[in-house]
């Protein structure tokens, strides 16, 4: 028995052992857990953590998608679901945004204070960019804006009759008798402008009016002098013609792009009443013959 005794015990020796450094490891590791620095507090930390660390540009971030791009701008569709966040993107270029439906948002830029938004359907806003930011739906509403970058340099903003540019005053032109409230020589010939044409915003290099049409008044433009950008607002119900040829139809957060020269119609099939931004690109304009 005394033999059988001291076998079982020096067989227990090695498995002894093994599970007093299992439980040392577990010790340790316990303790470096306990030392280890929080994750940041900041905001900006709930993006998706295999993101990059730094801002990743407007063209990567997976929100923002891109529907239009040519030598004077890209239009991206833009989506955040709710509860949801953006990835910290930069944004190089100046910029205006339609919003499609009302939003409640967090806007986190890099180097100042959390902005809480809230936007209203159809609200439109210029920034001249050069910031990194995120837009977080923190209120559990999905965030949906059209996105569309000004590739030229633009000189000087100006407010019309929105507050586009907002904190800046606005300069509403008079309307003549007939109705016309564009006043800018530079896009001549225009269209006749109704009661409900509302001229927005401009800079040196683009002009932006709200136009509405129903049935029995379509927007026609013969012979438009300028490249032109449409963003269907969240009631259109449009049908678009191109030098006299269908070639779309319209609804809420679409853009067509419309070219100088080429005659343009834009009706309201269903004969309701809906409205439209028409961004008109100034420099697109031929140069003026020199005598």
């Amino acid at each position: 028995m005394r033999l059988l005794s001291s076998y079982d015990s020096d067989s227990m020796k090695p498995a002894t052992r093994l599970l007093c450094a299992m439980m040392l490891c577990g010790l340790l590791c316990a303790l470096l857990r306990a030392q280890a620095p929080p994750p940041p507090a900041y905001g900006l930390s709930l993006q998706d953590p295999t993101a990059p660390l730094g801002p990743v540009p407007v063209s990567e971030e997976p929100h923002h998608r891109l529907v239009l791009q040519n030598d004077f701008t890209r239009v991206y569709d833009v989506k955040v679901p709710p509860l949801d966040t953006t990835l910290l993107h930069q944004h190089d270029l100046p910029y205006l945004y339609v919003t499609m439906g009302p939003a409640d948002i967090i806007n986190a830029i890099v180097g100042k204070p959390e902005l809480h938004q809230i936007l209203q359907d159809g609200e439109t806003h210029y920034s001249p960019g050069h910031f990194a930011h995120v837009a977080r739906t923190d209120s559990g509403v999905q965030f949906q804006n059209v996105t569309i970058e000004l590739v030229h340099p633009q000189g000087t903003p100006k407010n019309l009759c929105k507050d586009v540019l907002p904190g800046a005053p606005l300069n509403c032109p008079e309307q003549n008798a007939t109705g016309d409230s564009r006043k800018t020589k530079k896009l001549q010939p225009q269209p006749a402008a109704t009661a409900e044409d509302v001229p927005y915003f401009e800079t040196d290099e683009i002009r932006v009016d709200l136009h509405k049409v129903s049935s029995g008044n379509d927007y026609v433009e013969a012979a438009p002098k300028t490249d032109a950008l449409l963003v269907a607002l969240s009631d259109a119900n449009f049908d678009a013609n191109l030098g006299g040829e269908h070639t779309t139809f319209l609804h809420a957060g679409d853009v067509l792009w419309m070219p100088a020269g080429k005659h343009r119609r834009i009706i309201d099939f269903l004969g309701t009443r809906s409205s439209f931004l028409l961004i008109s690109f100034k420099d697109s304009a031929p140069a003026a013959a020199t005598p």
